[in-house]
């Protein structure tokens, strides 16, 4: 198993993408001969955003939804605008909680889909940036390099790609190498696997320096990696296009294109909704998200930009065609229907509260409980401030000053130390 293999919680989601994947790049090579990772880049993440597109549109209908909404929360939070106490805030999050419940939805309904697909996005980055782990004919490729590599060094392999990736300042391999030198800390053998989960983070270019430097005789598994990475224009994807002109800048150019694309039709249905605080971030998103997006992209492998670039485009396309589909459905009659959705749930379910109006109940019940403790706190306090002992109580106390005690005993001990300090309380006055 290689070490870029996604595991754990992820895992099961990279190994369905990853044989996905594997069978994308075959199909290409067999049927038609075009054994291009760019080309299979792209087929796959469309393949990818169609499965994942009924998600997506659940988080857009949930967001229209909770838009359609607005003006009712407007209404309550102008209600509430210039109370700030604790309480009053309680009641106004209740009271907006109750919205929300009665059309059968809540704040977080469009984040939740969002969610879902989180574990997806990032499983399929992972397949995209380890493919000798996934495409058993990439890792076939890789496979006799390694073998001579491995054989070359020996135990002193690790030394030597530290070394080879100082430099060559091939920062795309500095994880792989910490995972790397975590084997070799826990004892762990060397395999092939290891190796390639390297030196695929090397590019070709660097392959052969890497063969020049140990005479490896290798040339033909690099020049089927070539081809393989080989792009439009001659870009080569495995390696970053670096801040210098050349084609390879096609790309991070157009992730940033495509990104600002998407985030613009994504807020072009519910701009007139939006609060000025709100809008005037989102405008500041809009500039910054396709700036970094072309910044990482300038700084990873090209194939990492090619599957940020067509997922904007796709995310952006999508979009259209969502506030399009929205543009010609009448949102009251859709309000309606969630309305009656709602009523039919709260139905079925014998009027059961919904888990945030349990949270919200629980919430105000302790914040009573806390008044009402602050309350007798403070009655109590007051009490003993304005309290007057009466005569017998005077003279109970008196007794108990002048009572005597046995030589040594505690209850002398405690005497002294009492008739001790009203003197010196007295001395003070």
């Amino acid at each position: 198993m290689f070490l870029t293999a996604q595991g754990g919680f992820l895992g099961p989601f990279a190994w369905v993408f990853g044989k996905l994947f594997n069978f994308v790049y075959n199909l290409l090579a067999d049927d038609s001969g075009i054994a291009n990772l760019g080309i299979c880049i792209i087929i796959f993440t469309v393949i990818v955003k169609i499965l994942i597109f009924p998600l997506t549109f659940k988080q857009q209908k949930s967001a229209k939804i909770n838009m359609m909404l607005q003006p009712e929360i407007s209404k309550i939070q102008k209600k509430y605008k210039d109370r700030k106490d604790q309480e009053s805030m309680m009641k106004q999050n209740a009271e907006v909680q109750a919205v929300y419940d009665k059309y059968g939805t809540s704040m977080t309904n469009g984040c939740l889909p969002m969610l879902i697909q989180l574990p997806i996005i990032y499983a399929l980055y992972r397949v995209i940036q380890n493919v000798p782990a996934y495409v058993n004919e990439i890792k076939a490729m890789y496979t006799p390099i390694a073998e001579k590599i491995l054989e070359s060094q020996g135990d002193k392999i690790g030394s030597f790609f530290t070394d080879f990736i100082d430099e060559n300042k091939i920062s795309a391999a500095n994880y792989a190498m910490r995972q790397f030198n975590d084997v070799v800390k826990g004892g762990a053998d060397i395999s092939i696997n290891n190796v390639i989960d390297v030196i695929s983070k090397f590019g070709v270019s660097h392959l052969q320096i890497l063969e020049d430097t140990l005479h490896l005789n290798v040339d033909q598994n690099i020049q089927s990696i070539e081809k393989v990475y080989s792009f439009f224009a001659g870009i080569n994807i495995s390696e970053a296009p670096g801040y210098h002109l050349s084609p390879a800048l096609i790309v991070p150019l157009a992730s940033a294109l495509f990104q600002f694309l998407a985030m613009k039709v994504g807020t072009a249905s519910n701009g007139q909704q939006q609060n000025d605080q709100a809008a005037s971030m989102m405008k500041s998103m809009q500039i910054m998200m396709p700036v970094m997006s072309a910044i990482i992209c300038i700084t990873m492998p090209v194939y990492i930009g090619i599957y940020w670039a067509i997922s904007a485009l796709i995310s952006a396309v999508t979009q259209i065609f969502v506030n399009m589909y929205y543009d010609h459905v009448d949102m009251e009659e859709l309000l309606n229907k969630q309305l009656q959705m709602a009523e039919e749930k709260r139905k079925k379910n014998g009027g059961k509260k919904s888990f945030m109006q349990r949270m919200m109940e629980e919430s105000q019940q302790q914040q009573e409980e806390l008044q009402k403790q602050q309350a007798i706190r403070k009655n109590s306090s007051s009490s003993l401030r304005n309290y007057v002992p009466s005569e017998e109580a005077k003279k109970a106390a008196e007794d108990k000053k002048n009572k005597q005690y046995k030589n040594g005993s505690i209850g002398a001990k405690a005497n002294i130390m009492l008739n001790y300090n009203g003197q010196k309380n007295k001395e003070e006055s």
